[in-house]
């Protein structure tokens, strides 16, 4: 199989859809607090990939200004981590969520890269694929 690359759009459309099912699933086996816990870690994980594609691309385009690394873009990215660990340091101290539901959300997004990843990759050589002869 040839291995191509997903795009962040498909890993995020995955990752939405799998965390709302899980939710539901969570939510329909009578466990509402695991259930938000789920949708609040996917939710993270979402928008974490969404900053993390915000940063990446204003870290090419400082560099390209500057002709090379600058010293913001060098920092930049342990700083959007930091931003985000912050976030949920603040969802947990603050409310009664679920850290089992959290952690079961969070990782839909893996879940997610390896759904896409096959998805692409199945694609590309059902593409690339010499025509067979009936």
């Amino acid at each position: 199989m040839n291995w191509a690359v997903p795009a962040i759009a498909g890993i995020q459309s995955i990752a939405a859809v799998l965390t709302g099912a899980l939710t539901l699933l969570l939510l329909g086996v009578g466990s509402p607090a695991l259930a938000v816990g789920c949708a609040v870690g996917g939710v993270v994980m979402i928008a974490n990939l969404y900053l993390l594609t915000l940063v990446g691309r204003w870290i090419l385009a400082v560099a390209a200004q500057s002709g090379g690394a600058s010293r913001i873009g060098i920092v930049a990215a342990p700083l959007k981590l930091l931003f985000i660990v912050s976030v949920v340091a603040l969802l947990f101290s603050l409310t009664n969520l679920s850290a089992p539901g959290f952690v079961l959300g969070a990782l839909t997004q893996p879940g997610a890269i390896f759904i896409e990843t096959w998805r692409v990759s199945a694609r590309a050589a059902w593409r690339s694929a010499p025509a067979r002869k009936g």
